[in-house]
């Protein structure tokens, strides 16, 4: 169904100066910032917070919140209260098919088309217990007025057709197969680990008719039990202008409310009378209920289970009590030094690899400690104390309440010791809390305020003080920080009591998670079974099969090009990035390994330090340590050498001193909000995105503590001890790590790609993905303990001690600085300079054999603009195929599978530096590379051609086709199939569909949009000052000489790009996926029972044991 542009378009204005739409609901709220907010007199300085208005509908109770923040982007929030009755995940499947379409916008993926057309990638959304939100981020206040009423239209008035029904909720084929994507998300979430601990914690903590001790999302045996009728009146229910609050971010214009909401389309937003607020019900169970439960889950391995364990808390508008709760856990579990990770995590026999913390904001508050990795087998992974003995209680800890036992025997101990003999310890962990919540704010300042606002909205509707009122209570953390100072104030009496009060006499739940190798197996053969039922009941597979592609035809995306080129779009020139200022400082001899430093003033209240270490002149069998290494760096004893500053003393050491790890630790963690030791540019450990060969330590401060934690961060570098009990802590707790990567789909296509992919080539530097990988490293620890237990540890250490020397003896490397704007960055410099030169001075002294030092006095550093010294040559990995390569790797854990095609491909993105800067861009150079960003934007984009084929049939959750720009890969996944050989299907025929019909499929307007995507995909990455630290650095190592060289490349090229441009990459990149024969990497990760050699081709089939098996003698 393709309607003309004006039936879509809202033109109708519905504020005459007299009635508006929206009135002030009440004065003006200032969000603060972070503890700087204060005054010297202690009170709320509102010229430092986020200025916040709030709008009310001048007939419903409806709002709109606004809250202007300084950041280059603008985020649209529509929140709607809502519960879930049952599991049938009824406020989820109707989350999805709010998207498909509604009574002014009835085309399926309008909605996305034009989000993308207003410099973003698209809507989004996320359903909770208690609410479900529709999002946007775009780069423009326009882009929001242009899309927040249609999205309201979509939200409060959706088409909800059967035929949506069957493919984006559920249906089985004709052979009885089931599908539908909410089905294939669910079945790829319901029993995992992490999910199931959470649902049965919920289960006990909270009565049976509360909507927390529901599945949300829906379990897939209850979605296979629901209706488009039940989806239908839930809605009349629950989403209704009375029940809808919007929050909107950003630099917003002092008459956008005049402007933009004012003029909304009254029918809009039109109520129908139903209110949904009713109080909450969220009392405990009654005293009959069970207080723990043994739940298990499918796993490949027995090794590792955890521990969930919760406590109802205050009401969510007890705000001091809630902040309170969140003081105690910093202290409890914030650090690797603090007491639960001394008592459980931190140890030469880990009875847990990691703790989590958090404070559920539900209408009554959850307290939540969870723990990791807890040994499940322990046949003997090395578990010994100290003194030889096994340690008690690892044959116990699933026993019956036995964890609890510990855990509230730890609770005990620290109040008789009073906190350990520290009065000051809650004060510390107040200022480490309110530190990093000021940086989450900075980081992601969109996101931190939608996390104080939610909570306010829900309870505003459903909390039981709230009922009667109607009015909405926003803002109730607006002076957190000054809430946390004057927590850390309170005497070491009060933390007592509380701690009592709330962790040990308030009634502890917990859910115990124990692996299981035998239930995936068993819920493959209960699947099977209802395949088979469900085929039974068809009557005429032909009619049935008309039926679904009847669905699949109507979901079919519709937007014509007159829809499009009728969509309004923004003011580019309103879109902006975060201002700043790129220097170079250039030293006269290089600092240790830094032979360079960046640096760029931003609006922030950090200083941010990224050392970052070029590390290809340590040898290849070395490298299968490199993971260990950077586990231990900074999380291990130092011993500093006579002659150095101990902390903030001024007078040099005159002998020797051992720093425990946890003194070391702990003192870092009241110095800076973040900080990590890591190889390449990544976010999970046995993986790498970019700069494998560099080895990057970071740490975020405030100004006033930067030279304190850059002192502690050289003397760790330069004088970390490898001891026995922390190689033995570390490797254990990073196996139990690997245990839970190998029970997560994404997380395994990953590392067998890099296994398969990932080798050095002749002439590049080496790699380290391929050591990263968990496939690698789990022998690589096994063995490691093994020396350990054999009183064979020295080998270990001395291998990483080789690695420590390397990083200390490399050269070329930089600093990137990212500083407040009225710093400058010649005193960091400089004390950079000072605090390595006196500590190199003392390594060297230690370490006279053969070592030569390559530090020079660097009183002269001067700050200048360019050119950059850089760029820096990256490794390129791929193996020279000559057909493909194809594997399939089933695992028996798995409910959904995965499919990762990969290939190397010729494509810049930045000058080559054999000519000149102006050249080069005048012959777009790397016009290919821009013209296939675009193109995979339009192809990826939300709701866009891939996901449609795959989501749109109901055969996978989403699909996605990208650039791995650092290692020259294109790379194609299907993500939570549950039909993976109809999803690879789909796609090829989708690729052979546009080649053979480009000019139908792909209209001349999908430029524009391309652009749009492309720019907002870029802009973010300058939107922070952590980002622009980080694009920053990404510019330099690409050769450029600052922000507004690469923005220049960029937005030159892009302009430059042509449809025939995004043709030409559609032939030559993306068509070789739909070539089986292509000499390209291909692989699939599916449950064990899943058969594709028929209609895919002969895959060889290997299993995860098989492939670690392969390195065992490498290492």
């Amino acid at each position: 169904m393709t309607m003309p542009a004006k039936a879509i378009i809202p033109s109708s204005t519905n504020s005459d100066g007299e009635n508006p739409l929206f009135v002030k609901d009440c004065d003006d709220i200032f969000i603060q910032k972070s503890s700087s907010s204060s005054d010297d007199s202690g009170n709320s300085n509102p010229a430092d917070g986020f200025r916040t208005s709030v709008y009310k509908h001048f007939e419903s109770n409806m709002r709109v919140v606004m809250c202007r923040t300084s950041s280059p982007i603008y985020t649209l929030n529509i929140y709607v209260p809502t519960v879930a009755p049952n599991n049938k995940g009824l406020p989820h499947t109707l989350e999805h098919l709010v998207f498909c379409g509604s009574k002014r916008y009835p085309i399926r993926g309008y909605m996305d088309v034009l989000a993308s057309y207003n410099y973003s990638v698209g809507t989004n959304a996320w359903t909770d217990k208690d609410h479900t939100c529709y999002t946007l981020s775009t780069l423009a206040e326009d882009g929001v007025a242009n899309v927040l009423p249609p999205f309201l239209d979509h939200v409060l008035n959706p088409l909800l057709s059967d035929d949506h029904f069957v493919t984006e909720v559920y249906h089985y084929d004709e052979t009885g197969k089931e599908k539908g994507v909410v089905f294939s998300e669910m079945g790829s979430k319901e029993n995992k680990e992490d999910i199931l601990a959470y649902y049965h914690l919920n289960k006990l903590v909270y009565n049976s008719s509360a909507t927390y001790s529901k599945y949300s999302g829906g379990k897939t045996y209850d979605i296979a039990r629901l209706t488009n009728k039940e989806i239908i009146d839930y809605h009349h229910k629950y989403y209704d202008a009375n029940n809808v609050t919007v929050v909107l971010t950003g630099a917003f214009s002092d008459d956008f409310e005049e402007k933009y909401l004012q003029t909304i389309p009254a029918d809009i937003i039109q109520s129908r009378d139903s209110d949904s607020r009713e109080p909450m019900d969220c009392s405990p169970p009654d005293n009959n209920h069970p207080r723990y439960e043994t739940v298990r889950f499918p796993s490949s391995d027995t090794s590792t289970g955890s521990f969930s364990f919760g406590w109802q808390g205050p009401k969510h508008e007890d705000v001091k009590t809630n902040i309170a709760l969140d003081v105690m856990l910093e202290y409890l579990a914030g650090t690797s030094s603090s007491p639960l990770n001394l008592r459980f995590v931190e140890r030469s026999s880990p009875l847990a690899s990691s703790i989590e913390t958090h404070i559920y904001p539900n209408v009554t508050t959850m307290l939540n400690l969870t723990f990791n990795g807890v040994s499940y087998t322990c046949k003997d992974p090395a578990n010994q104390l100290e003194n030889g003995s096994k340690d008690p209680d690892f044959s116990h800890l699933f026993e019956q309440r036995y964890f609890e036992s510990l855990l509230i025997g730890e609770f005990k101990r620290l109040i008789d010791t009073q906190f350990d003999g520290d009065s000051h310890a809650l004060g510390k962990a107040a200022k480490r809390l309110s530190g990093k919540l000021a940086a989450d704010i900075e980081k992601t300042p969109g996101n931190a305020l939608q996390n104080i606002f939610y909570p306010d909205i829900v309870a505003s509707h459903f909390s039981p003080e709230s009922q009667g009122s109607k009015k909405l209570h926003i803002g109730l953390r607006a002076k957190q920080f000054d809430i946390i100072d004057d927590l850390g104030k309170r005497p070491v009496e009060f933390w007592l009591g509380f701690l009592k009060e709330w962790l040990i006499d308030g009634t502890a739940y917990h859910a115990a998670m124990v692996p299981d190798t035998e239930l995936g197996l068993k819920l493959e053969l209960e699947r099977k079974e209802i395949e088979q039922a469900n085929a039974a009941k068809i009557v005429d597979k032909d009619v049935h099969a008309k039926y679904i592609k009847k669905a699949v035809d109507a979901s079919i995306l519709q937007v014509s090009e007159e829809v499009k080129k009728a969509i309004p779009t923004p003011d580019p020139t309103k879109a902006t990035t975060l201002p700043h200022k790129q220097n170079l400082v250039t030293l006269d001899n290089a600092i240790g390994p830094v032979a360079a430093v960046q640096s760029i003033n931003v609006d922030s209240g950090f200083a941010e330090t990224q050392i970052q270490i070029p590390i290809g002149n340590i040898p290849e069998d070395q490298r299968a340590f490199l993971t260990l290494f950077e586990e231990l760096l900074m999380e291990t004893d130092i011993l500093l050498p006579a002659g150095v500053l101990y902390d903030n003393s001024n007078t040099p050491l005159q002998t020797k001193k051992r720093v425990r790890y946890s003194e070391f630790e702990s003192r870092m963690s009241d110095l800076v909000a973040s900080r990590y030791s890591r190889f390449g540019q990544r976010s999970q450990l046995f993986s790498c995105n970019w700069l494998d060969n560099i080895f990057v330590i970071q740490f975020k401060s405030q100004c006033k503590n930067y030279l304190l934690a850059l002192r502690w961060t050289v003397q760790g570098l330069l004088f970390s001890e490898f001891t026995l009990d922390r190689i033995l802590t570390c490797s254990q707790n990073i196996l139990a790590r690997i245990a839970a990567a190998k029970r997560d789909i994404g997380s395994i296509a990953s590392n067998l790609a890099t296994h398969f992919t990932g080798v050095s080539q002749p002439g590049e530097p080496l790699t380290n993905r391929r050591h990263m990988s968990f496939l690698a490293q789990e022998g690589v620890l096994k063995n490691v303990i093994e020396k350990a237990k054999d009183g064979k540890v020295d080998e270990v250490i001395a291998k990483l001690r080789d690695i420590q020397s390397a990083l200390i003896q490399a050269t070329s490397g930089f600093i990137a600085l990212s500083l407040p704007s009225s710093e400058t960055p010649k005193p960091y410099v400089d004390t950079f300079a000072r605090e390595w030169n006196m500590c190199y001075g003392k390594y060297d002294e230690r370490n006279k054999a053969g070592v030569v030092s390559n530090v020079n006095a660097n009183a002269n550093a001067v700050v200048k603009e360019g050119p950059s010294p850089f760029p820096i040559r990256y490794d390129i990995m791929f193996p020279a195929l000559t057909k493909p390569l194809l594997i399939h790797v089933p695992v028996s854990s798995l409910q959904t599978s995965h499919s990762l095609f990969s290939y190397k491909i010729n494509a810049s993105n930045c000058p080559t530096g054999r000519r000149s800067f102006d050249d080069e861009l005048t012959d777009l150079v790397s016009l290919d590379y821009f013209a296939l960003r675009m193109l995979l934007a339009l192809l990826a984009r939300i709701d866009g051609p891939l996901d449609n084929a795959v989501r749109g049939k109901g055969y996978a959750y989403g699909g996605n086709i990208y650039i791995a720009e650092w290692s020259k890969r294109l790379g194609l996944e299907i993500i939570r199939a549950s039909d993976i050989v109809k999803a690879i299907g789909a796609v090829k025929q989708l690729f052979l569909n546009i080649h053979n019909n480009w000019d139908t499929i792909i209209g001349d307007s999908d430029v524009s949009l391309a652009r749009s995507v492309i720019k907002y995909r870029y802009a973010i990455r300058q939107s922070t000052p952590a980002k622009m630290l980080d694009q920053s650095i990404s510019n330099s190592i690409h050769g450029f000489a600052n922000a507004d060289e690469y923005n220049m490349w960029y937005s030159t090229h892009v302009a430059a790009v042509k449809m025939s441009d995004m043709r030409r990459m559609f032939e030559k990149y993306v068509l070789p996926f739909a070539d089986t024969e292509y000499p390209m990497f291909r692989l699939l990760v599916t449950p064990s029972d899943v058969d594709v050699s028929a209609e895919l081709g002969p895959f060889e089939q290997k299993t995860l044991e098989e492939i670690s098996a392969t390195y065992k003698a490498d290492y």
